[in-house]
């Protein structure tokens, strides 16, 4: 399993520790739906406020370096692409639509 499931499982629990654990210190997701550049503190604290949500990860491709995933949650539809280092996110673009 790599960081990117390790990441929407933890979602998916509410477990914030487990998500800030996949993400290095330095990573930035990217939001263009709302415009938004979160550090990785600002994505534990927006997933935080979120609070507990349905997820359910439907596709996981995954090379070496890079990690493509849709999920659904709350029947909102989420396309992430990652970039890994060192076996956790170091970037990464969600785009969620509108439920």
């Amino acid at each position: 399993m790599n960081a990117v499931e390790r990441l929407w499982r933890a979602i998916a629990r509410g477990d914030y520790a487990g998500i800030a654990a996949q993400l290095h210190e330095q990573a930035r997701i990217e939001w263009p739906h709302s415009g938004e550049h979160l550090s990785a503190t600002e994505y534990v604290v927006r997933q935080r406020l979120a609070g507990r949500r349905s997820v359910a990860v439907q596709r996981v491709l995954a090379d070496e370096e890079r990690v493509a995933v849709h999920v659904i949650v709350d029947g909102r539809n989420v396309g992430g692409f990652y970039d890994l280092q060192a076996a956790r996110i170091a970037a990464g673009v969600e785009i969620w639509t509108e439920s």
